[in-house]
């Protein structure tokens, strides 16, 4: 009796695989669209109190003691985002000139620059040269510029309005 309930379940079993075929189905073919957009390399500054500078109102603006001697500083921060395919390196070099009221009234103004990043380093104490790494980098440090000004005891200049500027310019590669 065991013998024949196990043969009939086995038969049970095994009648579905005897059926009719299954039904076929046309092949279907799935396309998959994707797009990556590259990121080109986007370089922002922020001043001291870490508000984003824009062309427009990149001004760093001093007040100057009334000392005989003094010195003052303001500092910028530069950062990147990026979703570069493969690394590159740049540089950021930077020139200044001093400030001055006319030909006989100049203050001289020196930069100091700060690396921020393994990847960045100074260079001839005027230029950030950074590797930049394939992949999506957000927000990433590059360094400290630190625009110094400062007056000796035996320095004498006219009162009014001090104006100079200074350049950036970014190359690419090594």
């Amino acid at each position: 009796m065991k013998k024949l309930l196990a043969i009939s379940l086995l038969l049970l079993l095994l009648l579905p695989l005897g059926a009719e075929d299954m039904p076929k189905f046309p092949a279907a073919t799935v396309y998959l669209v994707g797009v990556i957009q590259p990121k080109d390399l986007a370089i922002a500054i922020y001043n001291e109190a870490g508000e984003e500078l824009t062309r427009e109102d990149a001004l760093l603006s001093f007040e100057f003691p009334n000392l005989e001697e003094w010195e003052v500083s303001q500092s910028l921060y530069f950062r990147y985002s990026s979703h570069l395919s493969k690394q590159k390196a740049g540089k950021l070099i930077f020139e200044i000139g001093n400030l001055s009221l006319d030909d006989a009234n100049a203050l001289r103004t020196t930069l100091e620059l700060s690396s921020e990043s393994l990847l960045t380093f100074v260079e001839n104490g005027d230029t950030f040269h950074t590797t930049f790494p394939a992949g999506p980098q957000n927000d990433v440090p590059i360094g400290k510029l630190t625009v110094k000004i400062r007056k000796r005891a035996d320095d004498i200049f006219s009162a009014g309005t001090y104006a100079g500027s200074f350049s950036i310019n970014y190359t690419e590669g090594s």
